[in-house]
Parts: C-alpha cells; structure tokens; sequence
C-alpha cells in the first residue's frame, strides 16, 4: 500500500516537471547566440621617394627645378598621422592612432604597418600630412614626436610638418644651403594637408593574408604649381604664407605605385 502511494506521488511529481522541463529547454534553445569576436588585421604600406619618376638620390645627384635652378637635395623628411580607411559605403574607418617620422636617409622608417584594420571592402586611405594640432597643444613627447628629433619649433609655432634641405647654386649665401621647414597649424598659415588616395582592397575575417601596398613620395611636387624658388626663398623656418604655399605643393606628392 506504502509503495503504491508513493509511486503515484512521484508519478505526479514528473508530470508537474515536464512543462517546466520543455519551457527551460525552449528558452535555452531561443537565446540568441552571442556575436562573433571582432576582427582585424594590419595594413602595410612600404614608401618610396622618387624626383619626377626616378629615384631620389640625397647628397650627390643634381636636379632642376620648374624655375631653373639647379639644387642637391641634402635632408627630406615628414611626418604622417591619422591614418583612415573608407569602405565601399563610403564610410571613414579612423585606424588605431599613430604618429610616423619617415626620412630618406633611414629605410626602416619607410615601412609603415598600420593597426586596427577591421573586415570590409575599401575604396582608399586617407592620412594627414603633419602633425595635428591636439598633438601640437600637448606638451613634451615621445618617440616620434619626441622635440629632440629635430621636427619641432617652439611651443607656440608647434612641429615641422615636413622639412626639405640642400644646396642650390641659385643661393648667394656663401654655403649656397636651403631649409625650407614647413609647419603651422593655426588659422591661415595652418600648413596641415589631408591625403587621399585610391586603395581597393578586401579584408576577409580570420585569414592571416596582411593587404600590402607600395605609396610614392615624389619630392618634384614640392615645387608645383605654386612657385617655389631658391634665390628668392632660400629659408622657411616657421608658419607662413610660403610654408602653405609648398604646403599646397607636397599635398599632391603622393600616390599608390602598384
């Protein structure tokens, strides 16, 4: 008799738990499942500097300007930052912040690697010639950016964007030497200069491929189609209406070689 009443009263019990049983399982089984990690990659672009075509070659090789003057190109440098991508939706992706001093005269800094690239289809990148002016209202830095570098000038004019120097027998000086040191990053004399560029690449997720470009920097740009003349502008050394105008002439520098 006891065993009876307690089979029924577990009988009972099971049948009370089945309706919970499916509920649970069916609420398990609805539950969303969380999205997949992000992705993303690098993007590496290796930088030639080229005069008109041909390698650019510091210390003994002679060029001619549109002017006519005949110059040694001596010290070529500048920096790039801020760095985008756009999408084929015609978004602007900002890559992981990043500040890169490239100089001619050192290979490693030609080859940039740049972080954060997410999946997608891109059109171009996008950077910024210079420094930009949180940067240039910061206070002593590092690395890159770091004032014993050479590319800064005071707290107030803030950082050589980009800094081109030589001889040129158009000079009456006795060492003949140019420095054109172009900078400013305040209202008329901002020598800031925003490159874009064409660049159609896919990023496939969870691949170890690394998209790998090859950018030119052709220092011929420097002098067109603002005039830029030795004899009368031997020296630029801070903000100015001659430091945009070459400004205006670098912007155009750039291009993707392959």
């Amino acid at each position: 008799m006891i065993l009876r009443i307690f089979t029924s009263y577990i009988f009972r019990c099971v049948l009370l738990c089945l309706p919970i049983l499916w509920l649970c399982g069916c609420a398990k089984k609805d539950k969303p499942s969380d999205p997949p990690p992000a992705f993303y990659t690098r993007l590496s672009l290796d930088i030639s500097h080229e005069m008109n075509g041909s390698q650019l070659i510091r210390n003994t090789t002679t060029y001619t300007n549109p002017a006519g003057e005949k110059f040694l190109i001596t010290k070529f440098r500048y920096y790039l930052s801020n760095f985008a991508l756009v999408d084929d939706a015609g978004k602007t992706i900002p890559l992981a912040s990043a500040y890169y001093l490239i100089d001619d005269a050192v290979d490693a800094t030609k080859r940039l690697v740049l972080d954060s690239v997410p999946a997608g289809n891109f059109t171009a990148v996008r950077f910024l010639i210079g420094v930009d002016s949180a940067r240039n209202n910061s206070g002593v830095q590092s690395g890159a950016l770091a004032p014993e570098n050479g590319m800064f000038w005071t707290w107030n004019s803030g950082y050589i964007m980009a800094k081109l120097e030589g001889t040129s027998d158009a000079i009456t000086t006795p060492t003949q030497g140019f420095e054109w040191h172009v900078g400013g990053f305040r209202g008329a004399y901002n020598a800031l200069r925003t490159v874009q560029l064409p660049l159609n690449f896919r990023v496939i997720p969870f691949t170890a491929a690394i998209p790998h470009f090859n950018m030119v920097a052709n220092v011929g740009k420097w002098f067109a189609p603002n005039e830029a003349s030795f004899a009368k502008t031997p020296i630029i050394m801070g903000p100015g209406e001659a430091a945009v105008n070459i400004a205006n002439n670098y912007q155009q520098m750039f291009s993707i070689k392959n």
